[in-house]
């Protein structure tokens, strides 16, 4: 009888090690992740805010450097984050995420063919980048979305992270839904065009605004210990960096600011008089990041890669790299999600 009760306290014990196995698998972010999160944010720095605000005034020396690399750090963000979804999407694709069969046959069919096709627009000359190429990329990165964020919602993970995956699911939905009902619409001369397309615009938008405070959320800081100190401060010092950017930003380009927060971040939500505004969730953002990235939970970290990315290619993305980062920021949610769902 003993015996008995032995062998079965055995059994659990081992199914909770392999349990504990495959969750740390899925949590650990994935190799060049964080190569992909610095050249992102890189070529946003470089491409779409410093070039913008120099366009005028800059010589044209400067800014044939400025513009070459940021296009180094775009290649660079997108190889790596080619290799950190391949990683993303072999973990989820295996039986040890237990995801159902046809999740993972749904998730490798569109992530795979994905992969490759980016890779060729970017090694190939750009005059070989046709539009209908462009449009397939941003059917199946869209189509990749949806099933990441299902596959993370199918484990019942922290109502934090399943709040960021459901934002991230709206954000992304509704930016397709504007672009269709844009191009539908105006061919159809429908009156109500674009009162529709500002109302899904604007709904994702708010979405993709609303997801550094549900990361937040999922995000806490151990704040009585030396680490979590160090990690507030830096929060604090990148939120006021942010701040301080912004308002520089606007005394510098005055008007201009919404054109050239619209041309890095593709906002427009907000009147033109209070664009402003956007430091303040775009600070949240800078700060919940660093305190992701300084945690000790691999978790939280993988989190935090991802909003990074999802920061970095801004909202609603058309470009075959920033989808590519998205997506690559959607699979690493998903991978938290169901991490955080193992370890309950």
């Amino acid at each position: 009888m003993t015996q008995g009760i032995d062998s079965r306290a055995a059994a659990v014990a081992d199914v909770a090690a392999v349990d504990e196995e495959r969750s740390s698998h899925l949590a650990a972010v994935p190799p060049l992740t964080w190569m992909a999160g610095g050249a992102a944010f890189a070529d946003l720095v470089i491409a779409r805010i410093l070039l913008l605000l120099g366009h005028e005034t800059w010589s044209t020396e400067a800014l044939t450097r400025l513009d070459e690399w940021g296009s180094f750090a775009r290649n660079l963000a997108v190889v790596s984050g080619l290799v950190a979804l391949g990683f993303c999407l072999a973990s989820l694709c295996s039986k040890k995420s237990r995801l159902p069969l046809s999740a993972r046959a749904g998730i490798a069919s569109f992530g795979w063919i994905l992969i490759p096709i980016i890779a060729l627009m970017t090694f190939l000359p750009r005059a070989w980048t046709r539009p209908e190429l462009v449009i397939v990329v941003a059917g199946l990165a869209h189509a990749c979305i949806l099933l990441l964020v299902l596959a993370g919602l199918h484990w019942k993970s922290t109502k934090a992270i399943a709040a960021t995956l459901v934002l991230t699911l709206i954000a992304s939905i509704s930016g397709v839904a504007s672009m269709v009902v844009t191009m539908v619409g105006g061919r159809a001369y429908w009156q109500h065009t674009e009162r529709l397309s500002n109302a899904f615009r604007w709904s994702g938008e708010l979405a993709y605004l609303l997801i550094p405070l549900a990361v937040g959320l999922a995000v806490s800081i151990p704040w009585r210990e030396a680490r979590g100190k160090a990690a507030l401060a830096l929060s604090g010092l990148a939120a006021g960096a942010v701040a301080a950017g912004m308002a520089v930003w606007s005394e510098t380009v005055g008007r201009d600011l919404p054109d050239l927060v619209y041309g890095a971040f593709r906002l427009d939500f907000l009147p033109e008089r209070h664009f402003i505004l956007y430091a303040i969730p775009l600070g949240i953002g800078a700060a919940v990041t660093v305190a992701a990235v300084l945690s000790r939970d691999p978790i939280r970290r993988q989190l935090g890669a991802a909003l990074l990315l999802m920061l970095s290619a801004g909202y609603a993305p058309r470009t075959p790299s920033s989808l590519l980062l998205t997506v690559l920021a959607v699979a690493l949610m998903a991978r938290a999600a169901i991490a955080a769902a193992r370890t309950r």
